[in-house]
């Protein structure tokens, strides 16, 4: 998996306007239907699952394209970079408000918000051990 990261970083800001690109379009398609799982009962609404993903791989893609060639990055650029994509989030659930048949959703957010934390995270303790892989 490191060698994945290794060899798709200096790809990486050309994934990151891609995904956003991606993000943006799927937003913007009117009257998409909502996936449900149908459970002995339970709906269980997978479009928060999917919020989560794809914030959570925007996450990962822009720290990836904003992180230097030993993979470092600085507390005041990663703060940045999260609150530049909450931002990123919250305007494109507003945006949805335009869109017919899309609506604004608090849930969306927390998803989008969910994604955009836990995988920031993970992408620290990634690199992090990339860092300790490379300097052996």
């Amino acid at each position: 998996m490191f060698k994945l990261i290794i060899f798709l970083r200096p790809a990486a800001k050309y994934l990151l306007i891609a995904w956003a690109l991606m993000i943006i379009t799927l937003s913007s398609i009117p009257n998409i239907p909502t996936l449900k799982l149908h459970t002995g009962g339970t709906v269980i609404r997978l479009d928060y699952l999917m919020h989560f993903v794809q914030y959570g791989i925007l996450t990962f893609v822009t720290y990836l394209s904003f992180s230097g060639k030993t993979f470092e990055i600085s507390y005041g650029r990663a703060l940045f970079i999260m609150a530049a994509l909450m931002l990123f989030s919250i305007i494109d659930e507003f945006h949805q408000k335009i869109i017919p048949g899309r609506s604004f959703s608090f849930r969306d957010i927390l998803s989008n918000l969910s994604g955009v934390v836990v995988v920031s995270i993970i992408t620290f303790l990634i690199f992090r051990s990339i860092q300790i892989r490379m300097k052996r």
